[in-house]
């Protein structure tokens, strides 16, 4: 799985020159990695798409990236028919600030919805070693101590990943830095509870 990231981490990053503003990088990122999680799960990503221009358009349902598989639904009124979403495979959110607040709102939506499996993508911002590995620690302490609190079953992830946000002089953090040492910043965690 820290492969998929790191596949849509290094095109994100390697795609910069097109885009300049951190948030329409971030949506980039995050529309890359919807399309590796649908093929490894053969299902439909039901996620915001984001050209490498940064352009959006709509798509998100629920999550960042909901990996759906859908089913047809009939009814005799009119004979009509549609598909609706039969089960979540992957629910994935990310926040890219490093607040404990912005962590809080969208690790809620995780612990709160049924799904195969999960996938919360961190940001990190921390440039020393050290202490993002601080940050690390206190995140995946925090976040193990949610899932098992809330009995989350099913297999429960947590990916740090640089974010593209400002940083001291530099106007991305993606632009102070080669992308092969940001690369080497990601980290992932499971949170699965053992039982």
């Amino acid at each position: 799985m820290l492969s998929l990231v790191q596949k849509a981490f290094e095109s994100s990053v390697k795609n910069k020159e097109n885009i300049r503003k951190n948030s329409k990088r971030s949506s980039y990122f995050v529309a890359q990695l919807a399309k590796s999680f649908a093929d490894l799960a053969d299902g439909e990503a039901l996620v915001q798409k984001t050209d490498k221009y940064g352009e959006r358009t709509p798509g998100e349902w629920l999550l960042d990236i909901a990996i759906v598989s859908k089913r047809e639904v009939r009814t005799p009124y009119k004979e009509r028919k549609s598909l609706i979403v039969d089960k979540i495979i992957w629910a994935i959110e990310s926040e890219f600030s490093t607040t404990l607040k912005d962590f809080c709102i969208d690790f809620s939506k995780l612990i709160h919805i049924k799904s195969e499996a999960y996938l919360y993508i961190a940001g990190l911002n921390q440039i020393r070693p050290e202490s993002r590995q601080a940050y690390i620690d206190a995140q995946v302490e925090l976040a193990k101590s949610l899932v098992q609190d809330h009995k989350v079953k099913e297999p429960f992830y947590i990916v740090f990943v640089p974010t593209p946000g400002k940083r001291g002089k530099h106007t991305s953090l993606w632009d102070a830095f080669e992308p092969d040492e940001l690369a080497s910043w990601l980290c992932i965690e499971d949170l699965s509870c053992k039982s």
